[in-house]
């Protein structure tokens, strides 16, 4: 199965990739196959993203009128501020351009009389390359038009040591679920959590984490443990399991929503 088929990602979506362990692949990754589909596509980040992850886009601009007209020729546009040359890192926009950015696209199809497939794929939260995390209180920045939150968690973070070294935030995390280390337990309580994975979801916005990283048997058996606690839990639409660097990468998906078009 793949991403956007698991995620049931439809027309004009807006979905924010929240949490650690491959949001910026996930994003990216979700893009491609929306222009394999033959649709279009917008990538962004309201936080930050390495300059090197932002040059998996096939085009970069950095402004609404740039990125107007680079979607007339390309399927897959990133639209950020300015790279930060210190930092090698390119800053997010704001929340109220996402929802300028969100409102012109849908003007633009309807001017046009086009059908035209156009998410918004947005990076939300940073977890400085960890595979788990909590978010602070300044995150995640996620725009009040979003309509797909996914968490995402990587598999890897299982039987880690609830330290920096493994997870971005611990303090945050045990407040959520006390533990010395990292149980599928504690993963499912803060996928869940209105402090954790559902921090700051729209109204109405569904809710879908992503187990990511999951590459074996044992993985999978694990994951599917997580899954099943999650889609047991308040506030949680479907969860996807799968390896999104892989080229299957999508190995189960479970849902509890109609489809959405």
């Amino acid at each position: 199965m793949r991403l956007v088929s698991a995620l049931r990602v439809g027309e004009r979506e807006v979905v924010a990739f929240v949490g650690g362990g491959g949001k910026t692949t996930a994003m990216f990754r979700l893009a491609a196959e929306i222009v394999e589909s033959g649709g279009r596509v917008v990538t962004t980040t309201t936080t930050r993203i390495f300059s090197a992850q932002a040059r998996l886009a096939p085009v970069h601009v950095h402004s609404l009128p740039d990125l107007q007209a680079a979607l007339q020729t390309w399927p897959h546009v990133l639209f950020t501020n300015e790279v930060d040359p210190v930092e090698g890192k390119t800053h997010g926009i704001s929340p109220e351009t996402i929802q300028n950015l969100k409102a012109q696209i849908s003007g633009t199809a309807r001017e046009q009389h086009a059908n035209l497939k156009i998410p918004i794929l947005i990076e939300a939260d940073g977890s400085r390359m960890r595979p788990f995390k909590a978010p602070a209180d300044h995150e995640p920045v996620i725009p009040d038009c979003t309509t797909l939150v996914v968490p995402v968690v990587g598999i890897d973070a299982l039987g880690k040591p609830l330290t920096e070294k493994y997870v971005h935030r611990p303090e945050l995390v045990a407040r959520i679920h006390p533990g010395e280390t990292v149980t599928p337990e504690m993963v499912a309580a803060v996928l869940a959590s209105p402090q954790g994975g559902r921090k700051r979801a729209p109204a109405g916005a569904r809710v879908v984490p992503l187990i990511n990283k999951v590459e074996d048997e044992a993985q999978l058996q694990t994951a599917r443990a997580i899954a099943e606690r999650l889609m047991g839990m308040e506030g949680i639409d479907g969860v996807v399991i799968g390896a999104v660097a892989k080229d299957d990468p999508v190995v189960q998906a479970y849902y509890r929503w109609p489809r959405h078009t």
